[in-house]
């Protein structure tokens, strides 16, 4: 349908990375560069993702079916990677965005059916999940430590 736009969102709760964010909103109105920081380093690990085909704990994303590979050997589309289709390379239509208290990962215009459908999966089209945003247990402490050096600094 035009004009609809689709949205999926997903949030990441995390009780130390609020306690920590709510301390630095408390010594200095301006958050935006730790914001940023996060959301940069967001990025690069979802990049990291792709490259490694796998999910944000380290979970390999599911090999392609061989319907799949046959279709993509049909178009000339390589089958060497995992997520890299014909027309969409979704890796690099991944941005930062942040603000004086969020930041976060979005896909680029048009990708976002594309993005939500490999990262939930669609139990009605048989596509297995491939979850690409998210943190790890390793990637909450890399937030964690990123608040903690601004708390630091404007303490």
């Amino acid at each position: 349908m035009a004009g609809t736009q689709q949205r999926i969102s997903i949030d990441y709760d995390s009780q130390p990375v609020a306690d920590l964010l709510d301390q630095l909103i408390a010594r200095t109105e301006y958050t935006q560069p730790a914001m940023m920081e996060i959301a940069v380093f967001l990025e690069e690990r979802t990049r990291d993702h792709f490259d490694n085909e796998e999910d944000p704990d380290g979970t390999p994303w599911a090999p392609l079916k061989p319907a799949t590979v046959k279709r993509k050997q049909r178009k000339g589309v390589p089958v060497d990677k995992i997520l890299h289709g014909e027309t969409l390379h979704l890796r690099d239509t991944i941005f930062p965005f942040w603000s004086a208290d969020e930041a976060g990962l979005s896909t680029g215009p048009g990708t976002d059916a594309y993005a939500a459908t490999q990262q939930l999966g669609d139990e009605s089209r048989n596509i297995e999940a491939r979850s690409f945003f998210g943190l790890s247990n390793e990637d909450e402490v890399e937030v964690i430590d990123i608040l903690d050096e601004f708390i630091q600094a404007e303490g």
